[in-house]
């Protein structure tokens, strides 16, 4: 009786929902869909020639310069999107407007754009943390949110292994190595882990939060860390 019971209550009341209030895109208000096809294809798509490792725009699908100067913790940036109207206004309202129905548009939008070329799944997903602080300020991490619904639709674990442990400021307006020493010791990894993982998070801008993370997962014992993002800022 209690397994069955929410399921009794579930799927009818969630149907009655959708009859009641059927729903609508999020960015044109059409009806059917929380992104409609046609706003689906207006998200920014990246190039299809990028460095193969942190999916800089570039004319060839050679590492990028900054690659070769200093390869990163990571092995691979894996995002269909550009951080580009409209997407990184949905971003920015999901994020900082607490604008928690775009969750499922999102985390979906990114699932679909791959189609058929889906990257090698990992041994599980790991979100980018947030200090206990920003985490009791938002409500909610975006990262943990992509990855339980990616993990969901690809049927791989998901570890919140990671933790914050220091409340480094924002990294907006930092050159690169400030950035690296504003994020130094600033993760701790919690139990085993297994040997490919990919993080989560939602934008990759200079890649230094994601490098670090996966430099302090490689010292932790991962042998090949990936990148998993709904968008790439330009």
């Amino acid at each position: 009786m209690p397994d069955t019971l929410p399921r009794l209550l579930s799927t009818p009341l969630l149907n009655l929902r959708d009859w009641i209030f059927p729903e609508r895109c999020r960015l044109c208000a059409a009806p059917g869909a929380a992104l409609c096809a046609d706003c689906f294809g207006e998200l920014p798509r990246l190039t299809a020639t990028r460095c193969p490792i942190c999916a800089r725009p570039q004319a060839d699908n050679s590492p990028c310069g900054a690659c070769q100067r200093q390869a990163p913790g990571f092995a691979a940036v894996y995002t269909p999107f550009a951080y580009a109207a409209p997407l990184d206004g949905a971003i920015q309202a999901w994020k900082f407007g607490s604008r928690l129905d775009w969750t499922l548009a999102l985390a979906d939008a990114w699932l679909n754009a791959w189609e058929e070329q889906i990257p090698a799944p990992p041994q599980a997903l790991l979100p980018v943390p947030l200090h206990r602080r920003r985490l009791r300020e938002r409500g909610f991490n975006q990262a943990a949110l992509l990855a339980r619904r990616w993990g969901q639709a690809r049927n791989i674990p998901v570890r919140l292994a990671a933790r914050r442990q220091r409340d480094t400021p924002h990294q907006v307006g930092l050159r690169a190595e400030q950035r690296r020493r504003n994020l130094r010791d600033a993760f701790r990894i919690h139990g085993p882990l297994p040997e490919h993982v990919a993080i989560v998070d939602d934008v990759f801008t200079t890649g230094t939060t994601a490098s670090v993370l996966a430099e302090t997962l490689r010292a932790a014992g991962c042998q090949h860390v990936d990148v998993w993002v709904l968008a790439r800022a330009l």
